[in-house]
């Protein structure tokens, strides 16, 4: 995990109109989708199963979610993941929706309420370095991370750890 003083400089960097989140995300076409889940809760096995055919990695453990001078919400990797080999090519893309990982036998995919979601998010701790920000910063992180819950779809995203990549790509790409 990186370290707290740069998330609490990112953080800082994008509020009010941004958030860095506990998460993975990747992107193709343009569009990212961001996998949210507990320490050990699957982020990064999802997103490595669904990285090399249709879409790419755009981060992994913390992702910034932030509003553009263009308005357009869009993630962008977090430093941590620029620095890996391979990933020079990296670069924002335009937020889809937000997918809450579930480890399970079957792979099944359902739309969530946006306010449940940012109870959810909120009960996993999901906004980085929240403790190691001011009152009022922890107030502009809630308040746009449940803006954007209530703005994108949310799914809950159960997969099967030997479910083939292919059927994880076949569910994503239906949303």
């Amino acid at each position: 995990m990186m370290d707290r003083f740069i998330l609490r400089v990112q953080m800082r960097a994008v509020l009010p109109e941004g958030v860095v989140l506990h998460a993975s995300s990747v992107a193709a076409d343009d569009r990212a989708f961001v996998f949210l889940a507990p320490s050990g809760g699957g982020k990064s096995t999802v997103m490595n199963k669904l990285c090399g055919k249709t879409f790419g990695a755009l981060a992994d453990d913390s992702v910034i979610v932030a509003k553009g001078t263009d308005a357009v919400i869009r993630c962008l990797p977090c430093g941590s993941m620029k620095q890996n080999v391979g990933t020079e090519n990296i670069h924002a893309a335009a937020l889809r929706a937000f997918c809450f990982v579930e480890k399970g036998p079957n792979s099944v995919k359902f739309r969530i309420n946006g306010r449940y979601a940012f109870y959810r998010a909120m009960r996993h701790s999901s906004i980085m370095a929240y403790n190691d920000i001011t009152p009022e910063e922890q107030r502009q992180a809630a308040g746009f991370l449940a803006r954007l819950f209530i703005s994108f779809p949310v799914y809950i995203f159960r997969y099967g750890i030997n479910d083939a990549p292919e059927e994880l790509l076949n569910a994503q790409n239906t949303i």
